[in-house]
């Protein structure tokens, strides 16, 4: 059996058709859980980094990469390190390595975007479990800190999200596919 991913997903990545989009998998296992010890923040369009990271896969910024799929208008969440009492409700996702791949990838962790976070989230049966997710890099802005433990899921519209998170999937698979010589059709 392939080794699983619990992967915290706050905002749209808290939603099941958001994932499923991101993931190209119908049959995700979720629950909701609780992230220990973050806030939740909005960051808006002209806080995205506009410089290429060292790491990206491609020399394209987030910021351009965000402004080429979404109007002006576009913000999102992230988290922040907070303090103990801080929570940030969400889903906890169980995930392969490729779909969390994926998910890094929609999230722009590589591009220099979000950075990849470890923290611990409490289940709906109460235990405390160890989870992977994304946020804040220490050398960005946020707009705002919200309510973590009632907001929202979207900001902006899910078939908006559905669709560039369908298109991000494809361009994974293309550059992937390319870079190792691999068929895209191998690795769904």
């Amino acid at each position: 059996m392939e080794q699983k991913i619990l992967y915290f997903g706050y905002g749209a990545n808290s939603q099941r058709e958001m994932m499923e989009a991101i993931t190209g998998n119908r049959n995700l296992v979720g629950q909701p859980g609780v992230l220990k010890g973050f806030k939740l923040c909005v960051q808006r369009m002209d806080q995205v980094p506009d410089s290429v990271s060292p790491n990206s896969p491609v020399p394209v910024s987030p910021k351009q990469i965000i402004k080429d799929n979404w109007p002006d208008s576009f913000e999102t969440y992230i988290i922040k390190p907070g303090d103990d009492a801080d929570r940030v409700v969400g889903t906890v996702w169980e995930l392969t390595p490729l779909e969390r791949e994926l998910v890094r990838d929609w999230e722009l962790v590589d591009f220099g975007w979000y950075k990849d976070i470890k923290g611990k989230a409490v289940t709906q049966d109460v235990k405390e479990i160890n989870i992977e997710t994304e946020g804040l890099r220490e050398d960005q802005q946020i707009d705002r800190e919200v309510d973590g433990k009632d907001y929202k899921p979207f900001l902006n519209p899910l078939a908006d999200f559905q669709r560039v998170a369908e298109k991000s999937r494809k361009e994974y698979f293309e550059r992937i596919s390319t870079q190792e010589g691999v068929s895209p059709k191998r690795l769904i």
